[in-house]
């Protein structure tokens, strides 16, 4: 997708240049504090092994997979922060299949809550109007009810991002989520689904979301700059929604749904992804974040090699 589709789409969603500083305004390369450099970290285990939990109750199958790798006090300790990026950036009610799983997501919160943490926050940066992102996806009443916290980053530049070395070919610094940052776990918690820039939505891509100047990416190298990111720092675990998406017309929708009843686990977010790839029918390697991230070593491309243990 070049700058003039990602600006007509965004257009097209009813807003207006104010409500997408970060796409607009933002330098291409912010000059890194002294104090920040959080570098980039090293590459998942090459053996890890996915987790996929089938069926149609996402709370349950969330439950199996957690048990299958261990349970969630594995993972969250008593008194973690804990930080969830699931995608709530279109304005698409839950059934439209365009959003993270709200069911899913509420269950985890509740679920990081029983195991001690002291808080779960929920974030996006939604390329659409965000007040309107957070009603009609369900998603904040969703977190709410579960106990968490959620809220949007796109108004507050100085206060939910801080400037980092990428030390990318294309993405050599970037202002970065300090939630994310500053979190004891960070869970990614994307959606399968179609997108009409990279062809699909899966882990890495949703790690966009953490990025102020996303109109960046878009400008320069799309997919190297998603799989320089993903290089830079990768989540504790990633959960795959691959329950339901919109196989064209995406990321925006609305468009035709297929029910894959799936999630999928993993620490290796190239492993994810590749998986993911798959179910949608498409070669790992030709998905082209997912081909890059691989060859700077951030995980596994050949999914078929990679222990696959059923939930």
């Amino acid at each position: 997708m070049d700058r003039r589709e990602f600006l007509k789409m965004t257009a097209m969603a009813g807003l207006g240049a104010a409500l997408l500083p970060g796409c607009m305004s933002a330098p291409a390369k912010p000059a890194p504090r002294a104090d920040v450099g959080a570098g980039r970290e090293t590459a998942p285990p090459a053996g890890g092994e996915l987790i996929v939990a089938e069926g149609t109750d996402p709370a349950e199958m969330l439950a199996r997979g957690l048990a299958t790798l261990g349970g969630i006090g594995a993972l969250v300790k008593p008194g973690a922060t804990v930080v969830l990026k699931p995608n709530f950036s279109v304005p698409r009610a839950p059934e439209e299949a365009a959003t993270t799983n709200i069911t899913l997501v509420g269950a985890l919160v509740r679920t990081c809550l029983a195991a001690g943490a002291k808080t779960v926050k929920v974030i996006d940066n939604p390329f659409t109007n965000p007040v309107i992102c957070l009603e009609k996806t369900g998603m904040k009443t969703a977190v709410a009810a579960a106990g968490g916290q959620i809220y949007t980053l796109n108004g507050g530049r100085d206060k939910y991002f801080k400037p980092v070395q990428i030390g990318g070919q294309a993405l050599a610094a970037a202002e970065y989520s300090k939630d994310v940052l500053e979190a004891d776990v960070f869970i990614n918690m994307p959606i399968l689904k179609h997108h009409n820039g990279t062809t699909l939505t899966l882990g890495m891509k949703n790690l966009m979301g953490l990025v102020w100047d996303r109109g960046y990416f878009h400008r320069t190298d799309l997919s190297r700059c998603i799989a320089e990111t993903a290089a830079f720092k990768k989540p504790h675990l990633v959960i795959l929604d691959a329950l339901r998406g919109i196989t064209d017309n995406g990321p925006m929708g609305p468009g035709p749904i297929r029910e894959y009843n799936k999630l999928v686990f993993g620490t290796d977010q190239v492993a994810v992804d590749a998986y993911g790839a798959t179910l949608f029918g498409l070669k790992p390697a030709d998905i082209g974040y997912i081909r890059i991230a691989a060859e700077l070593g951030v995980g596994r491309i050949d999914v078929d090699k990679v222990p696959v243990r059923k939930a």
